[in-house]
């Protein structure tokens, strides 16, 4: 089953549609990024903020060793600088806990801003273009058929244009009734490219001739 309409104007508006597809997703995925990277700025303050206490804290730490080796008084000099460095850690890891919040929610944040809207636009893009392959697969299938033709014509004569109707024939709707060959080939063929479906590609065979036999045959006798 061909995914575009095989000529006309159909054809051009389904490439269009896929191009603006395409670039309507690469412009949702830019945008999630942006969202993303702008959310995640904001975890740098607690970044630094932690980096800093992770940075004190290992200080106090070293000069509570170094006091606890004083003599006589060395474990009175290390109990506050380790009973600091205990609090400056646990700032360091309150920061860094807040940090893999921030980043967290700019990871939701960025694939929400993104998924939605290609959500929508597959949505949007692929509900038309199902329905398309439906059609034209069955008006595909209806051509085949020996008696195709008189259907389509048919649905030429419910839905077609005024214009191109009259073109066809100045009463198709009688010259539909009398059985018409030409005329019923021709309003089959409207059908055919309303939808965008080609004669060829809609897999029928030769050609009707006015007394209704096949093209290149004898007439009866």
């Amino acid at each position: 089953m061909p995914f575009y309409a095989d000529a006309g104007p159909r054809r051009v508006r389904q490439v269009t549609g896929d191009l603006l597809l395409v670039v309507g997703v690469l412009a949702a995925g830019w945008l999630g990024r942006t969202v993303r990277a702008a959310v995640a700025a904001l975890a740098d303050p607690a970044l630094s903020f932690a980096a800093g206490a992770t940075g004190l804290a290992q200080r106090l730490r070293d000069a509570g060793e170094q006091a606890g080796d004083t003599p006589l008084v060395g474990d009175e000099l290390a109990r506050p600088l380790d009973a600091a460095s205990s609090s400056a850690g646990s700032l360091a890891a309150a920061g860094r806990e807040q940090a893999g919040a921030v980043q967290d929610l700019a990871r939701t944040l960025g694939l929400a801003t993104a998924l939605i809207p290609i959500a929508l636009l597959l949505l949007l893009w692929g509900l038309p273009r199902l329905r398309w392959l439906r059609r034209a697969r069955s008006s595909r299938r209806l051509a085949a058929t020996p008696g195709g033709d008189t259907l389509l014509a048919l649905r030429a004569l419910q839905g077609g244009p005024d214009a191109a109707l009259l073109a066809v024939h100045p009463d198709p709707a009688a010259a539909w009734r009398a059985g018409d060959p030409a005329v019923v080939r021709a309003l089959a063929d409207l059908q055919l490219r309303s939808v965008g479906v080609t004669r060829r590609a809609a897999g029928t065979t030769g050609a009707v001739r006015a007394d209704g036999g096949p093209r290149g045959a004898a007439p009866g006798r």
